[in-house]
C-alpha cells in the first residue's frame, strides 16, 4: 500500500513539473514575441512550438507580433508554412485585417501572395483599413480583389469606414472603384447620411458627384 501511495506521489509530482515545465516554455514563447526576439522565435518554433496556438487573450503569435509591434517575429512567423495565414483570432479577426489597421502595405501584400484572403464575410480588410484612411492600403486592397461595397456584420461598407476616417482620398478611391455611398446599414444610414451628421462637406460633395 505505501509502494503505491509512493508512485501515485511521484508521478503527481512529475505531472506538475511537466506542466510548470510547459508554462514557463510558453511564457518564454510569448515574452520573446512581446519583445521582438526573432532568433529566440525561430529556435523555438525549431524545437516544435505551436505557431497556431492562441494565447490567453485569444491572439494567435503572428497577430500579437502586430500588437506588440515586433515586426522582426512577424516575419519569421509569416515566413513558416505552418502559420495559418487566415487565424482568426477571439474577435474574429485576421493578421490581414491588423496589417490593415496599421497600414503595413508591403506585408500585407505579401501575406495576400502567400494565400492570405482579400474577402470575407463580415468585417473585412478593407473597412479596416478605410476606417484608418491607409489611402496606399485600401488602393492595394482593391487592386488584390477587395470587393468595395462589402458589407460588414452590421452592414455598413467600406466607404461607410472611409468617412469616419475623414480622409477624402480614401472616399475618392472607393468611389473610382464602384463604392456605393448611398448603400445603408441595419440602421438606415448611408456613407452620405454619416457625412452630413459629422459636418463632412467635402466629403459630401463627392460622393454626390
Amino acid at each position: 500500500m505505501r509502494n503505491i501511495k509512493l508512485k501515485s506521489a511521484l508521478l503527481v509530482g512529475a505531472m506538475v513539473f511537466s506542466v510548470s515545465a510547459l508554462a514557463n516554455t510558453s511564457g518564454a514563447w510569448w515574452n520573446d514575441i512581446k519583445n521582438n526576439r526573432a532568433s529566440s522565435v525561430q529556435k523555438a518554433i525549431q524545437k516544435g512550438q505551436d505557431v497556431n496556438a492562441l494565447n490567453q487573450g485569444g491572439q494567435p503569435p503572428i497577430m500579437q507580433a502586430i500588437r506588440d509591434k515586433s515586426m522582426g517575429v512577424f516575419d519569421v512567423l509569416a515566413r513558416d508554412p505552418n502559420v495559418n495565414l487566415n487565424i482568426e483570432n477571439i474577435n474574429g479577426e485576421t493578421p490581414l485585417m491588423y496589417l490593415a489597421i496599421i497600414g503595413d502595405v508591403r506585408r500585407a501584400e505579401g501575406l495576400i501572395f502567400k494565400g492570405a484572403e482579400v474577402n470575407r464575410l463580415g468585417w473585412s480588410p478593407l473597412h479596416y483599413a478605410a476606417s484608418m484612411g491607409h489611402v496606399d492600403m485600401v488602393k492595394m486592397l482593391l487592386a488584390n480583389g477587395a470587393f468595395p461595397n462589402a458589407p460588414a456584420a452590421e452592414g455598413s461598407s467600406p466607404i461607410y469606414m472611409a468617412v469616419t476616417s475623414k480622409n477624402s482620398e480614401v472616399v475618392k478611391a472607393l468611389m473610382a472603384a464602384g463604392a456605393d455611398p448611398k448603400a445603408v446599414n441595419q440602421l438606415g444610414k448611408s456613407a452620405i447620411d454619416l457625412a452630413k451628421e459629422l459636418k463632412l462637406p467635402a466629403l459630401v460633395e463627392i460622393m454626390l458627384r
